[in-house]
């Protein structure tokens, strides 16, 4: 028996701790693994299932991989603390019970598992303290450092602090060996940790550290960056991760712990704790059922995602702009001598499925209007042109409309009477003529005979124009602008409409067809949308993004002979921050359905329009109230009216399909910043909604994001 204590002694005695401690390991890794696999699996299986029955519509398939989608309601952030609590738990009783498997390994003594699990669960009082101690002595340490960068704004100091005193605390990971394999209490274990560092208590903290902590965090990220961008690998990856690591962890204690015993001479003791330490007979290690179990979570995981048997939503989801720079470069030219284009956070207008079945966005804002174009279904490839020429005039946001064959037309203001820089040399001889562009994926050509549809003589009026395609391949535009005070001294804007019988609109009819009120101090607060029935009667919805308020014209023929006005929502006056708007489409009948954001408390609401005009309709309420945003809708090729809207208060996008009154409302995406700004939507060559959104965290802080629900409920 003494030949046997002082060969163990011998070989524990050896300098590299780490180093022996993980070939070990790795040599007796089935075995080791057994604790943890016998007390975290159960833990891990039984909070899946748990979750799969909380999230029940607040789950989707992204990119391959399970997500939550939008912020965590109560349920789920008692569930995640309940987790966390019975993980730590568990951590508590399969690390030292490991710790002692592996010391009995280290001095040549077999423990059976079941001895180990047992001789940690008696001690757990004493585990539990030392897990108290251990998040107080981590808090102190965040504390301490977040302290001394409030007060003193020094970023190295902060985190030299709390290096040190975690290196302080790392001695405390001692008490786990000393409580598992001698049986102290807490506080004696404590003690016990310290006094065996004293003499090396830099080396043994970076032993420590190194060994238990940084190595394994080292090994996840590397893991990660390695799988990164494949579905479920990440996932399965972690899991797999979580578990190994406790062999490590505990290898480099109990070696570390022995080594220390061994140089401070205690040879009583040690003796003592390798003949206390629960002896069985000898069995073979079963890798199979080991390997089985260290894999089923991944297995279970991978299952779920790629079967997907609760019909979870599943969605492609790419950040545009991810790697794009964001601040301007003047020195980079296109091939026509232009400085490449920018994109802006407020640039987004339109999604269009364009030609090839490419999905095409209208940017528009300060600078001439652009067309981003995907390349792909992912739209991880993408080409990036101006639309309109150089010279435009600024001011007037441009406006798109997409024709049968996939080609888009835009509109564009042609200028006269500014220099270079598109300042405004003499007032009487400055001109703004409406004309319209025709879009391809890859470029833009004005249109070919087309005339000027307008002409503004002063750089102070404003307008707004749409346009609508005409089911026999002409073209509608609509345009809001500001009439003069009359006699009533009432504000009020016109509405006139050019019907083309062809998208380049070489022979304009234009007639004004109705004045509507205005404030008088609104600031460009118009929004405008134009429709057309199968009958080619137009149908034109105006919504004032501060007040609130609709209104819907509809022509009684397609000359727009006589116009008829309703005003299915008043709107607000004590309304003002803009945000209101509003998305239409017309019926196989000529009715409009309008989905808009109400101004008096927040909500995604749809309008079903009984008249053409929609002086009656019926109201299905989409969302909750809150912090919702514009609406975008389309009608899919199942004649289901499809409404997308960002919710704020929740860091959801939804999709609600409605047939009918009867809707559904399902999260299809997750606002990782703040949210709040645009949102387009259009159906892709299959059939399927694309979302075109911007996350919008700060100036600098943004991205163009494309999201693709594969699958809705």
């Amino acid at each position: 028996m003494d030949d046997r204590h002082t060969h163990a002694r011998n070989k524990v005695r050896r300098q590299g701790v780490v180093w022996l401690a993980y070939a070990f390991t790795a040599r007796k890794l089935i075995r080791l693994l057994a604790p943890a696999l016998l007390v975290l699996l159960p833990i891990g299986l039984l909070a899946v299932l748990v979750l799969v029955v909380l999230v029940d519509g607040s789950a989707a398939v992204v990119n391959g991989d399970f997500e939550l989608v939008g912020r965590p309601e109560p349920p789920l952030l008692e569930w995640a603390a309940a987790v966390l609590a019975v993980s730590v738990a568990g951590q508590a009783v399969a690390l030292p019970a490991t710790v002692v498997l592996a010391a009995g390994l280290l001095v040549g003594k077999n423990v059976s598992i079941s001895g180990a699990l047992r001789a940690a669960a008696r001690r757990w009082r004493a585990m539990a303290v030392l897990v108290l101690v251990g998040v107080v002595a981590f808090t102190a340490a965040l504390a301490a450092g977040l302290g001394i960068l409030v007060w003193t704004g020094a970023q190295v100091t902060a985190y030299a602090v709390m290096a040190v005193l975690a290196l302080f605390a790392m001695p405390c990971l001692l008490a786990v060996a000393s409580v598992a394999l001698e049986g102290r209490s807490a506080k004696d274990a404590l003690a016990r940790a310290y006094r065996l560092t004293a003499g090396a208590s830099g080396a043994t903290a970076f032993t420590l550290a190194f060994g238990v902590v940084l190595f394994p965090m080292l090994a996840t990220q590397a893991a990660n960056w390695a799988v990164s961008g494949l579905p479920i690998v990440p996932a399965v990856a972690g899991c797999v991760l979580a578990l190994v690591a406790v062999p490590f962890q505990a290898a480099v204690i109990a070696r570390l712990f022995l080594h220390r015993l061994v140089i401070k001479g205690t040879i009583a003791e040690f003796k003592k704790i390798v003949d206390d330490l629960p002896e069985s007979a000898p069995r073979p290690a079963r890798p199979v059922p080991v390997l089985a179990a260290l894999l089923l979570p991944g297995l279970l995981y991978g299952g779920v995602v790629l079967i997907n048997p609760l019909g979870w939503p599943e969605v492609s989801e790419t950040a545009v702009t991810e790697t794009w720079p964001r601040g301007p470069d003047s020195e980079v030219f296109g091939e026509d001598g232009r400085p490449k284009p920018e994109l802006g956070a407020s640039d987004l207008r339109a999604l269009y499925a364009g030609q090839g079945g490419r999905m095409v966005m209208l940017m528009d804002d300060f600078e001439p209007a652009k067309l981003l174009t995907c390349m792909d279904s992912t739209c991880r490839r993408t080409r990036f042109t101006w639309a309109e020429p150089v010279g435009v005039a600024r001011g007037y946001t441009a406006a798109g409309v997409r024709l049968a064959d996939g080609r888009l037309v835009v509109s564009t203001w042609a200028q006269e009477g500014t220099d270079e820089d598109g300042l405004v040399l003499d007032l009487d001889k400055w001109r703004a003529r409406l004309g319209l562009l025709i879009c391809d994926a890859t470029a833009c050509v004005p249109a070919p005979g087309g005339r000027p549809i307008t002409e503004v003589t002063s750089s102070t009026q404003d307008r707004t124009v749409a346009l609508a395609a005409r089911p026999g391949g002409g073209l509608l535009v609509a345009q809001f602008y500001e009439l003069p005070l009359g006699e009533s001294d009432i504000a009020e804007e016109g509405l006139s409409i050019t019907t083309c019988d062809d998208p380049a609109c070489t022979r304009p009819h234009t007639k004004e067809v109705a004045k509507l009120p205005v404030s008088r101090y609104r600031d460009d607060r118009r929004g405008l949308i134009a429709g057309v029935g199968p009958d080619d009667r137009p149908v034109v919805l105006r919504f004032d993004r501060e007040t609130g308020a609709v209104f819907v014209i509809s022509c009684d023929d397609p000359a727009c002979a006589r116009a008829r006005i309703g005003r299915p929502v008043r709107g607000s006056t004590d309304y003002s921050d803009g945000q209101a708007g509003a998305a239409m489409l017309v019926r196989a009948d000529g009715r409009p359905l309008i989905a808009y954001l109400d101004v008096s408390d927040g909500a995604i609401k749809l309008l079903d329009c009984r008249t053409r005009e929609c002086s009656q309709a019926g109201t299905t309420t989409l969302s909750e109230p809150g912090h919702n945003t514009t609406p975008a809708m389309v009608l899919d090729r199942d004649g289901r009216v499809l409404v997308a809207f960002q919710n704020l208060d929740r860091e959801q996008i939804l999709i609600a399909t409605c047939t009918g009154t009867r809707c559904t409302r399902t999260p299809v995406t997750t606002i990782r910043r703040h949210g709040g700004y645009r949102l387009a939507m259009a159906l892709d060559g299959r059939g399927r909604p694309v979302l075109a959104w911007v996350d919008f965290g700060g100036w600098d802080d943004w991205d163009l994001v494309v999201t693709t629900p594969l699958t809705l409920r």
